[in-house]
């Protein structure tokens, strides 16, 4: 077997590769590929069955949503429109792509949905594409305050070749900074503004952003790609409500629904361009199999989105009040912690975001170091701050009762310093108790 690690990679990622290639590396094609299947079941067994998981980026979909996203039409072309296909024969899956636009829109009370992205960073880049020419300024929040690497120079933003600039921010008070916002934007007078982030725990001023990018004829751009279930549940503000023109999503996160991504819009031009810039522009095959997996996630927003959502909402602040009281810093304490279903900790008295998100794996608890406003750019892989999301853990059935258990956990780990293996019977313990999933239509 090659085992060519390439050079650029980190040292980490190196011997970690290089250690899965030489462990496998007497293997037959036929064993690995029953080590494939067994490399899945041990990962679903953990993530699934034994650990705690509030990684803020992801979720458990439901039974047939995932039963339909394994469906043998993810191979099937389907270019061009619903109606308008190049290919034949697959009439029953351009009904299931027309539906699930239809259900999308309804969920999110919009005249367009483009649901062919194969992930939000892609509807981004659809947008940007369709808004946006080479060497055109935009306005972006910044890493350290959430902004999502597709709006920076490293991502989409920078390989469009947009000139970038920072959307003025106070890292104390966790708000944008609207006065400066307005006299750089005067200054500069930018294409699009783009709103939303990966960290994002208070709505944004939209409304207020929309009148300065009306005053120099910007577009507003809103990445809802955290908080879609959330919107959709009636839980956050509405982006295109509040003035923004477009918005972008993932389906899954906080929406619950197969991975993918969306662009939202009211704004007929916007939709168009879209459309063209996912296809012929970055696609030919989306996958077709994630469009009836789309009906039912649409589906299931539609019939428990707000009770979701309300539960999400309600653990969350619970959770913030649990880590508080065990001693535990939680990231914008002042201004109520959160508005939605993320959270962050401020652990640099405990060693550190790498260092806490590690011991916390080791006791079966899920979550990702990350930066925090106040942190520099360059400590990205050793940040002070923890990200929180309890999306999956409340669709596991949690309620505010196990948000006391969980923090007590994180208090174990990170403060009393207990080690890990000691805590993890616990946390498996209380996982097994929830061991079904809510809010979604039961298997058929």
């Amino acid at each position: 077997m090659n085992t060519n690690i390439p050079d650029w990679l980190e040292m980490s990622a190196k011997s970690f590769q290089e250690q899965t290639l030489e462990r496998v590396k007497d293997f037959s094609l036929e064993k690995l590929a029953d080590e494939a299947l067994d490399l899945d079941r041990r990962q679903r067994d953990f993530l699934e069955r034994e650990c705690i998981s509030l990684y803020a980026g992801t979720n458990i979909m439901s039974p047939r949503v995932t039963r339909l996203l394994g469906s043998t039409l993810g191979s099937r072309a389907a270019e061009g429109h619903p109606g308008a296909k190049y290919q034949t024969g697959i009439h029953w899956a351009e009904e299931a792509e027309v539906i699930a636009a239809e259900l999308i829109r309804r969920v999110f009370d919009a005249k367009y949905a483009e649901v062919r992205c194969l992930s939000c960073s892609m509807a981004n880049t659809a947008v940007m594409n369709s808004l946006t020419e080479p060497g055109d300024t935009i306005f972006s929040l910044t890493t350290p305050v959430g902004g999502h690497i597709s709006h920076s120079k490293i991502g989409v933003a920078g390989y469009r070749r947009l000139d970038i600039h920072d959307i003025p921010y106070d890292v104390q008070s966790w708000e944008i900074k609207l006065d400066e916002l307005r006299r750089e934007v005067k200054q500069h007078p930018p294409k699009l503004i783009n709103l939303g982030a990966s960290l994002i725990l208070f709505e944004y001023p939209v409304r207020e952003v929309r009148e300065i990018a009306d005053e120099v004829g910007a577009y507003v751009m809103y990445d809802a790609a955290h908080v879609a279930g959330m919107i959709a549940g009636g839980c956050w503000q509405h982006p295109l409500n509040e003035g923004a023109h477009v918005m972008t999503a993932s389906t899954y996160k906080s929406f619950g629904g197969p991975p993918g991504g969306i662009v939202i819009t009211n704004d007929p031009q916007i939709a168009k361009g879209a459309d063209r810039a996912i296809f012929p522009g970055m696609t030919a095959n989306f996958h077709t199999n994630r469009m009836a997996a789309l009906m039912v996630g649409a589906a299931e927003m539609l019939s428990f989105g707000c009770d979701y959502a309300r539960t999400c909402a309600a653990n969350a602040k619970v959770l913030a009040d649990a880590f508080w009281a065990e001693g535990l810093a939680v990231a914008g304490y002042e201004r109520g912690s959160t508005d939605g279903h993320m959270l962050a900790l401020d652990v640099s008295k405990e060693g550190m975001g790498r260092a806490a998100a590690q011991a916390l794996e080791q006791a079966n608890i899920i979550t990702n170091f990350n930066l925090l406003p106040h942190d520099p750019l360059k400590i990205v892989r050793n940040p002070s701050g923890i990200r929180l999301g309890v999306q999956e853990i409340t669709r596991w059935g949690a309620g505010t009762a196990e948000m006391d258990q969980i923090a007590k956990f994180f208090c174990q780990v990170l403060i009393e310093k207990s080690p890990p293996e000691q805590v993890r019977p616990e946390v498996k313990a209380l996982k097994k108790e929830l061991d079904t999933l809510q809010f979604c239509f039961p298997e058929n």
